[in-house]
C-alpha cells in the first residue's frame, strides 16, 4: 500500500514538473525579476491545482445533475487554459493574473447565482482565493475592486432573500447536496489554497535570502578592496620606514611611523563601521 501510495504520489509529481516546464520555462526565461518569476509559478500553480479542484467538482455535477455548475466547469477550463497559454507567451503575470483572478471570482459568482443564490464556504473560498490572487499579482485598486463587486452580488443575494424572491434554480441543487457538498469542497479548497500560496511565500523567503547573501558578498568584497589599499599603504611606508632608518633619517621615519599609525586607524574604523552595519 505504501509503495502504491509512493507510486502515484511520484507519478503525479511528474505530471505537475512537466506540466510546468512546458507551461513557465520559457517565460521565466525570458526576465530576470525574481519578483515576476514568482508570481509566474504562482499563477501556474494557481491554474494547476484549481484544475485538478475542479475535477471533484465537475465529478459532483454530473452525480447530481446540476446544469449550471456542468456549463460553468468547462468554460472555467478553457479559460483557465487560456491563461496559461498568455502565460508561456509571455504576457506580463499582471495581465494574466487580473484574467485568472476575474475568471475564477465571476464564474463562480454565476454558479452561486444560479444555484439558488448559495453563499456558503465552499464559495466563500474560492472567492477569497481570487481576491487575494488579484491583490498579489496584480495591484490594490484591482483588488478592491474585486472585492467590491462581491460586496454588490452578497447585498443583491440579501435583498432576494429578505424580499422572498425566488429566481431559477438548477435541478441539481438541494439542501441536501449543500450540506454533503460543503465539508468535502472546502477542505479541496484549502487544501490548494495552502499549496498555491504557501509555495508562493516560500518562494519570496527564498528571494529575500538570495537578495540578503547578495548584499552581504557585496559588503565583503567592499571591505576587502578597502582593507587590501590600507595593507598597501602600511606595506609602502614600511619600507620608506625601514629605509629612513638605514640612512638615519629619523624626522621621515617618524612621519612613516605616524602614516602607519593614521592608515591602521583608518582600517580599524572601516570595520567597525562595516560590523554595525
Amino acid at each position: 500500500m505504501v509503495k502504491f501510495f509512493r507510486g502515484a504520489w511520484l507519478f503525479i509529481k511528474n505530471i505537475y514538473l512537466n506540466a510546468e516546464r512546458a507551461a513557465i520555462g520559457p517565460a521565466l526565461s525570458k526576465t530576470g525579476d525574481l519578483y515576476e518569476q514568482a508570481k509566474i509559478k504562482l499563477l501556474f500553480d494557481y491554474i494547476f491545482f484549481y484544475c485538478c479542484a475542479l475535477m471533484p467538482v465537475a465529478l459532483l455535477a454530473m452525480i447530481t445533475m446540476n446544469e449550471v455548475n456542468l456549463i460553468l466547469i468547462p468554460f472555467i477550463a478553457v479559460m483557465l487554459l487560456i491563461c496559461l497559454v498568455l502565460l508561456r507567451k509571455g504576457v506580463s503575470a499582471k495581465l494574466v493574473g487580473g484574467l485568472t483572478s476575474y475568471t475564477t471570482l465571476l464564474m463562480p459568482i454565476l454558479s452561486s447565482f444560479f444555484n439558488n443564490q448559495d453563499i456558503t464556504a465552499k464559495y466563500a473560498c474560492i472567492w477569497f482565493m481570487s481576491i487575494l490572487l488579484c491583490y498579489i499579482t496584480v495591484n490594490l485598486t484591482a483588488a478592491l475592486s474585486a472585492t467590491a463587486f462581491l460586496v454588490a452580488y452578497l447585498s443583491l443575494v440579501a435583498w432576494l432573500k429578505l424580499e422572498g424572491i425566488t429566481l431559477y434554480v438548477s435541478p441539481g441543487f438541494s439542501k441536501a447536496f449543500q450540506y454533503i457538498s460543503n465539508p468535502f469542497l472546502v477542505g479541496v479548497y484549502v487544501l490548494f489554497l495552502l499549496r498555491s500560496l504557501g509555495t508562493y511565500y516560500k518562494s519570496i523567503i527564498a528571494i529575500e535570502k538570495k537578495k540578503t547573501l547578495q548584499q552581504q558578498q557585496q559588503q565583503l568584497s567592499i571591505i576587502n578592496q578597502q582593507l587590501t589599499k590600507q595593507f598597501l599603504l602600511v606595506k609602502g611606508f614600511s619600507r620608506s620606514g625601514q629605509s629612513a632608518y638605514v640612512n638615519g633619517e629619523l624626522e621621515l621615519l617618524e612621519a612613516c611611523f605616524s602614516e602607519i599609525e593614521k592608515q591602521c586607524g583608518i582600517a580599524i574604523n572601516y570595520l567597525n563601521e562595516s560590523t554595525d552595519q
